[in-house]
């Protein structure tokens, strides 16, 4: 194939890359097709298929955009902090950080439906990949607070990091129809149930909560 005249072919690569991220956001994978993804992009189906020689690339491209973006609000926050109380101050004010990055204003939900292909099973391999990870950050995460003595963790850590996890993905998934002030809010709630159910000391429940007021605020 030919190259498509283009002046600028690393402006046209993140006009093909941002259109494929909210795309797949808002419809899935088996909701868009090339043709739609040139259109949104205002490329020609040419020069896509010169950037990107499939849709399936073009979603695996996607999909470790997403888990970059995850991992530099939540992740990377956390991995700042030493001290496992401070740490998850972290997640939650990372959370609170990710509902508000404009590349997920249109909707991420398309990342959770399962394509009817084959094709993608590498992607989805990553995505999950990534969740286990995440999962087991939380849970030694948990298992540090509990030995500190500051907060009381009972039962099954595993469990409990399985359950954030969950709770992560019923924050993020309705971005796009909610307000961002309303996914705010829910971050808020859910940091201050967690922290007055585990918080040993009434003080620590108290600093929680205007640390995190402190968060939503800047």
């Amino acid at each position: 194939m030919a190259r498509p005249v283009d002046t600028d072919p690393g402006q046209t690569r993140k006009r093909i890359c941002d259109a494929a991220f909210r795309a797949f956001g808002r419809f899935g994978y088996d909701g868009v097709s090339m043709t739609r993804m040139a259109h949104e992009a205002g490329v020609t189906k040419a020069a896509l298929y010169w950037h990107f020689d499939s849709k399936q690339t073009l979603y695996a491209d996607a999909m470790q955009r997403l888990i970059g973006i995850f991992e530099a609000h939540v992740f990377d926050a956390v991995a700042d902090e030493t001290d496992p109380v401070e740490q998850i101050f972290a997640m939650f004010a990372g959370l609170e950080h990710l509902v508000e990055d404009p590349r997920l204003a249109e909707g991420i939900a398309g990342y959770w439906l399962k394509p009817s292909t084959a094709d993608v099973e590498a992607a989805i391999a990553v995505q999950q990949a990534f969740e286990a990870q995440a999962s087991e950050a939380i849970e030694q995460l948990l298992d540090e607070a509990r030995a500190t003595q500051a907060l009381s963790v009972e039962g099954s850590t595993r469990d409990m990091a399985r359950a954030f996890i969950s709770l992560i993905e019923a924050i993020v998934l309705p971005l796009g129809h909610r307000s961002t002030r309303d996914h705010r809010r829910v971050v808020r709630v859910l940091a201050h149930i967690f922290f007055q159910a585990h918080a040993r000391a009434p003080e620590l429940a108290k600093r929680a909560a205007r640390r995190l007021d402190m968060a939503t605020e800047s």
